[in-house]
């Protein structure tokens, strides 16, 4: 049962209340559903108006996780009139509570979002925020050196000694729980065998990758969940081994490697056709022949969508952005969250996995909750459903 804030209001003056909270919900469960909806109607059988500000949600059981859940990006509430106006076309025409709201958008060229005077906390230093598409990230650095703009993110990690020589500007590095890895669609050949799969993550320098590539603005990971994450335990990743790979593919039927396509994008993730090129030439020394194969961000998300039974992927770059160890693994391996209902694509399944993973949803106790996701943890590094990168 969750108390409301009284007095706040979304952009288009529509009252937020506990009516609003029930109509965002729903939405998770009939006509439109927006993206991730999983997450919710996984764990959420109904939601009640309990009175104008006090809504109850009824869950289909306990989850140690729910809070987070709240937290999440898929938990952002919008204006029940909004969603009635705009259907489909609501992500253009976003109405939130927050400090700032939306005011324009062209595609491939700007966002701009103006203070919301009537917002219900501190009131926004700024009038306005104009947010530029600028996907080059030498481009962003000249433009920040010139003032042209005031804030970039994502700059290339061989740019830090530039701009910290600059005494006009000022870099700001954190921690995030963005990962990347490269997935594989597991019920293919020659994916569908584990030695395989571990061959692959034995095969890739992953140490190189972070010294040479991210200049140690990365980690190396050994699994499924990033460090940030809610339950996150280290696992250790898999070595360097290109002997240890070559055996283990020789063992699987591979002794002469095999060929597959990798699919991803270019400048949408921090050094991401890069990250693929050194995927690429760590295979091409155990013999495997990796063909990358650039599309367009919103052509890769399409791609990944697809059903694992039916998907024409083999290789992909993926990448996630979460806060609990769980939904983690759950999401995106768990037997029962093959897309369109959940977000495997790999088509991966191992039922000790999901055991462990959900067992630890249910469990508040943090200390035996935290022991299961430490197996579920170890397990899925090990059954390697994915190559674990940084």
């Amino acid at each position: 049962t969750v108390k409301l804030r009284p007095g706040v209001r979304f952009h288009d003056g529509t009252p937020f209340n506990a009516a609003a909270v029930k109509a965002n919900m729903d939405r998770f469960f009939t006509g439109d559903k927006p993206l991730r909806t999983s997450i919710w109607t996984s764990s959420v059988d109904r939601v009640e108006v309990v009175d104008e500000l006090t809504v109850r949600f009824v869950t289909k059981g306990v989850n140690a996780f729910f809070l987070t859940k709240i937290a999440d990006s898929s938990g952002y509430l919008v204006s029940p009139d909004a969603i009635k106006k705009y259907g489909k076309d609501l992500s253009k025409n976003a109405v939130g509570t927050g400090p700032f709201k939306f005011s324009e958008w062209v595609k491939d060229e700007r966002f701009v979002a103006v203070r919301n005077d009537d917002y219900w906390g501190d009131k926004a230093y700024l009038d306005k925020v104009v947010i530029r598409a600028m996907p080059e990230a030498g481009s962003r650095l000249i433009a920040l050196e010139s003032g042209d703009v005031q804030l970039v993110i994502r700059m290339n990690p061989e740019d830090l000694a530039r701009i910290r020589q600059n005494p006009a500007l000022a870099i700001s590095l954190r921690p995030t729980t963005r990962h990347l890895r490269v997935s594989m669609v597991t019920l293919k050949k020659p994916f569908s065998d584990i030695r395989v799969r571990q061959a692959l993550n034995y095969a890739v320098d992953k140490e190189a990758i972070v010294k040479n590539l991210y200049l140690d603005t990365a980690d190396v990971m050994g699994g499924a969940v990033p460090p940030g994450a809610l339950g996150y335990v280290p696992v250790p990743p898999y070595p360097y081994d290109p002997a240890k790979a070559r055996q283990l593919l020789a063992d699987a039927g591979y002794p002469n490697g095999f060929t597959a396509t990798l699919t991803g994008s270019k400048g949408a993730l921090l050094k991401d056709f890069e990250l693929q090129q050194a995927v690429q030439q760590s295979l091409k020394a155990v013999g495997v022949t990796i063909n990358i194969q650039t599309v367009e961000f919103a052509k890769q998300l399409e791609l990944i969508r697809q059903d694992p039974r039916k998907t024409s992927l083999e290789m992909w770059l993926g990448s996630w952005l979460g806060d609990d160890a769980s939904t983690a693994i759950t999401d995106l391996y768990a037997c029962d969250k093959f897309r369109p209902k959940g977000s495997n694509t790999a088509g991966f399944c191992d039922q000790k996995l999901d055991d462990l993973a959900y067992q630890a949803v249910v469990t508040t106790d943090d200390a035996k909750r935290n022991a299961l996701l430490k197996d579920a943890q170890v397990l899925v590094s090990q059954d390697a459903p994915s190559i674990w990168l940084v």
